[in-house]
């Protein structure tokens, strides 16, 4: 199965906000992740990369 793990970078700090995200919404100025197990957070932000070699996705901080 292909989850991901979701960051934030904010300046040059990159950091893991959640594991195991199997869909992503992109909202007016946010992102909402959505795990596997039914979990969600939403992230002030907008979705810059997904790398789907890596399973891993970016959302740059406002």
């Amino acid at each position: 199965m292909c989850e991901l793990k979701v960051f934030v970078l904010k300046g040059e700090m990159r950091e893991k906000v959640m594991d195991g995200v199997v869909r992503i919404t992109v909202q007016d100025g946010s992102v909402l992740l959505e795990g596997i197990f039914g979990e969600s957070l939403k992230v002030e932000g907008r979705l810059t990369k997904v790398d789907i070699m890596a399973q891993t996705a970016d959302v740059t901080a406002n």
